[in-house]
């Protein structure tokens, strides 16, 4: 019993010998470490015992980074801790630069091709660039030197009704206004980036509506020619922008003879329906190229609404081609006009047009229903004709008139559109 509590001892002793050699080799190195991170953190300049200069230019060298750590971590808990407005798009804040002021370099013909895109998109990626390092230096505790310079530097091209800026990050933002007659009307905007100044442009956001083909002008020219993506999408947006006001300028004039007006999203197709008492006219309207202001294709039907109406228009215009057992007819010299005069002009010779054919005289014809009983200007004594019978034939000597042509209301009915 006694020899094991004696080897029981002389083992604990020999443990407690070990700890202790132990703690005496780590501790004042542990303590050392210690004491040069409360230093660090603290911002501390003193010299600790032992310390040499090398060692003091990389504790200082530490404490700017930790200080520049520093102010970055609470920068990001402030964006993330407090609500904040969502940020602006991209386009937003070119459009409120925009409206600062236009200052740039005018092009015109061949001084406008793709080295300008290529030169832009240059000076954009070096001066960003320039940028990337001068935050490196910062990080790193260097001095600035100068003023920043780089990214947000004002390049500015102007073509036409066209103005391309660079903007930070590699952007390049274009603005297509446009106009219709004297007038100015909304300007759009498109951005484009490049993973760097040898990569392709590609679109990475717009405010082009979005019926209209960006992408597949982006997919057929901007890989190849960002000119002539930029090119054709201005012009697709001013036709777009002239296409609905001809529209609305022509609702305006004419609204009153319109009874029904149907268009595309893009005013790429265009149906107007109208009803006069003795005839019934479609026009149908259709741009096949998004960058037409004209129709490149119309189509004119009418349908008399009288049979004598007909027979007088088969009389007059025999290669009118009406249609066997059909009473529907074509107005092809109108439709010649309507594709190449803009839509409220190309109206107005359809009109004069459409007079011709039914044999009107009279530029309006005032009816307030459908079915009227028309007498014949002479005898004036005559009993009244049969219910929309047409008059008989105008001649030099006896023109008709509205005072010659008295109507009677046969039945209340809904009062149709009047063409004339």
């Amino acid at each position: 019993m006694g020899e094991e509590k004696e080897k029981r001892k002389v083992g604990e002793r020999r443990s407690a010998q070990r700890i202790k050699r132990v703690l005496a080799d780590t501790t004042p190195k542990h303590l050392e470490q210690l004491t040069k991170q409360a230093r660090a953190l603290a911002g501390d300049d003193g010299e600790g015992e032992g310390d040499g200069d090398g060692e003091d230019s990389s504790m200082d060298a530490v404490r700017r980074k930790l200080g520049h750590l520093h102010k970055r971590h609470a920068s990001l808990r402030e964006k993330l801790t407090n609500p904040s407005p969502p940020q602006k798009s991209l386009v937003v804040r070119m459009q409120e630069e925009f409206e600062k002021g236009i200052e740039g370099r005018r092009l015109e013909g061949e001084e406008w091709n793709d080295s300008v895109i290529k030169e832009l998109q240059e000076r954009l990626y070096s001066g960003d660039a320039a940028v990337s390092a001068q935050d490196d230096r910062e990080a790193n505790g260097e001095p600035q030197i100068g003023d920043r310079q780089g990214g947000e530097e004002n390049m500015t091209v102007l073509v036409n009704r066209k103005v391309i800026r660079g903007a930070k990050g590699g952007h390049i933002v274009i603005r297509f206004d446009t106009a219709f007659g004297a007038k100015n009307f909304e300007s759009y905007y498109c951005v484009l980036k490049s993973n760097s100044s040898m990569d392709k442009l590609y679109v990475v956001e717009h405010s082009i509506p979005f019926f209209l083909p960006v992408r597949e002008l982006e997919k057929q020219h901007l890989s190849n020619s960002p000119k002539r993506f930029i090119d054709h999408m201005g012009d697709v947006l001013q036709a777009y922008v002239s296409r609905r006001e001809q529209v609305i300028e022509l609702k305006k004039l004419k609204g009153d003879l319109i009874g029904e007006l149907y268009h595309s999203l893009s005013y790429t197709l265009i149906e107007i329906m109208l009803k006069e008492p003795q005839c019934q006219v479609g026009l149908s309207l259709a741009y096949h190229n998004s960058d037409s202001e004209l129709p490149t294709q119309s189509t004119i039907t009418a349908w008399p609404l009288s049979t004598d109406l007909i027979t007088q228009t088969a009389a007059k215009r025999p290669g009118r081609a009406i249609l066997k057992n059909s009473t529907a007819f074509r107005l092809p010299k109108a439709e010649a006009f309507l594709r190449t005069m803009p839509l409220p002009r190309g109206f107005e010779e359809f009109l004069a047009d459409l007079r011709d054919t039914l044999g009107l005289s009279s530029p309006q014809l005032v009816v307030a229903a459908p079915q009227v009983a028309i007498e014949a200007p002479h005898p004036a004594t005559e009993a009244a004709k049969p219910v929309m019978e047409a008059p008989e034939p105008a001649t030099e000597t006896q023109p008709l008139s509205n005072e010659a042509q008295p109507m009677e209301i046969e039945a209340p009915v809904e009062a149709p559109h009047c063409l004339m």
